[in-house]
């Protein structure tokens, strides 16, 4: 939380217990004058926002009634009942801003500054998601490069489309999101590309979630010298806003269709045949079919065919012209995260203009399971529970004729790869693990950056070097 934030809390705390107890304390209008002054900063230079409202109520309140008590004391039974009330408040008045509080993203430690462009593309595959049967394909893509800046401002953390679809996902009015207008970037809307040359990076998001709220992940590799094109999965995020103004939520009704009881009911067997299998064989005779038939892999699927889709309109759209002099010839790299991540290794099979790629714990649905790789591969995984079935045993059970490492990062969890830890400050709803999330941040970073920059800038890097600078890391090579 903010410093003045927390004054006012602590005031909020302390003055009721005053007002109720010590009724003759002297100095009240001292008190009034400091509040007062602590309130006008805390407005001029943080800025108001709604979980702070039930302390600025209860401030408010206990100095109304403190300037107008009587001498006279009040009984047991009022103090008991006013108190017992003012605490459910105050306990409420502290959680919601340590709940969802004005967070800070880490600094990017690379020598370049970070801009960003919205693209819309059209594709000529139909949309399989909606109900017209004329509808073809469109994403939103947000392009971030290295930038030279002049005069540009800052971009808010978060656009129309992602605030409204996140808070649409966690029945949240609209208007509660705003408070994200605090959160300071250090990305730069639409300056010029930094001159030089930069290896190209196609980032897929989690399954129903913020599109772009990777801020941790991607401003640390962009200001590293990589252009990264981050795909929003159209009506498979939390939202998507188009340049006509018109904002794509997900898909409820395409999701009850499809994920439907047959489906649920297949995967519930599999998985309890998995998980009472005896060996490595039937374990994949319990997941064989549901890792290729099951929606999932249709819907990675559909997102691999997104990735192409997109080097596609990389090679010949007009828009994407002013990154395309500045593309070093070295390849294209593809990486993702959770359902993104699986798409990643999907495209890495279905698309020969990628040369590496990145699943960042996502199980791996789709033909992996009966397809060997020839390509650079990295699977990097928080520390799955007992509990989860891991599947990925078996979906790269055929392996690899290239480079493919197995990464466990321990004390991590799901949402440790993306900006939730930040925005939902508690362990237990957010997914997270117990790690500190720059930290986690860190070591995700050193690893995508050194795959990367072994496999499309040919550096010698030493990707288990990081097992000795991180002790929570675990790598091993798969052949």
């Amino acid at each position: 939380m903010r410093l003045f934030e927390i004054i006012l809390l602590v005031s909020a705390s302390i003055f009721p217990f005053l007002f109720l107890f010590k009724r003759g304390i002297a100095n009240k209008k001292f008190i009034f004058i400091l509040v007062g002054i602590i309130f006008i900063l805390h407005l001029l230079l943080e800025g108001l926002r709604w979980q702070m409202f039930l302390c600025y109520i209860l401030i408010l309140i206990t100095l109304m009634l403190w300037k107008k008590a009587k001498s006279k004391p009040w009984n047991l039974f009022i103090k008991i009942l006013m108190t017992s009330s003012y605490i459910v408040v105050l306990v409420l008045s502290w959680s919601l801003p340590m709940l969802l509080p004005v967070f800070t993203l880490p600094a990017p430690t690379g020598k370049f500054k970070i801009g960003t462009k919205y693209i819309h593309i059209k594709t000529d595959r139909p949309e399989l998601i909606t109900q017209d049967q004329k509808d073809q394909r469109e994403l939103m893509l947000k392009v971030w490069y290295p930038a030279q800046i002049t005069e540009e401002g800052l971009e808010d953390y978060l656009d129309k489309g992602s605030r409204l679809g996140f808070a649409t996902k966690y029945g949240l009015p609209a208007w509660s999101m705003n408070y994200l207008d605090f959160i300071k970037t250090h990305t730069y809307i639409q300056p010029a590309i930094a001159k030089g040359k930069f290896p190209v990076l196609i980032f897929s998001h989690g399954h129903y979630s913020n599109a772009f709220g990777y801020y941790s992940l991607l401003e640390e590799i962009v200001s590293q010298g990589y252009i990264v094109i981050n795909i929003n999965h159209t009506y498979e995020s939390t939202g998507s806003i188009f340049p006509n103004g018109e904002i794509k939520l997900y898909n409820t009704t395409y999701d009850s269709l499809s994920n439907n009881s047959e489906q649920a009911e297949m995967v519930w067997n599999a998985t309890q045949q998995f998980q009472q299998a005896e060996n490595t064989e039937e374990e994949y005779q319990a997941i064989k079919d549901i890792l290729t038939d099951y929606v999932a892999a249709k819907s990675i699927q559909r997102w691999s065919n997104d990735i192409s889709s997109v080097i596609d309109h990389l090679e010949n759209d007009k828009q994407l012209s002013f990154i395309a002099t500045h593309m070093k010839k070295s390849g294209i790299g593809v990486f993702g995260h959770s359902h993104g991540g699986a798409a990643a290794g999907q495209a890495l099979l279905d698309d020969k203009r990628i040369e590496a790629a990145i699943n960042i714990d996502g199980t791996q649905w789709g033909d992996m399971i009966n397809s060997t790789l020839n390509k650079a591969f990295a699977s990097i995984s928080s520390a799955w529970p007992e509990e989860h079935p891991n599947f990925n045993n078996q979906a790269f059970r055929n392996k690899s004729n290239a480079d493919f490492y197995n990464i466990r990062i321990n004390n991590t969890g799901h949402s440790n790869f993306m900006d939730i830890p930040l925005m939902v400050n508690v362990p237990a709803i957010n997914e997270a693990g117990d790690m500190a999330p720059f930290k986690a941040y860190e070591i995700t970073n050193s690893l995508i950056l050194k795959f990367f920059n072994k496999y499309l800038l040919n550096k010698q890097n030493n990707i288990y070097a990081i097992e000795n600078k991180f002790e929570e890391v675990s790598i091993q090579t798969v052949f």
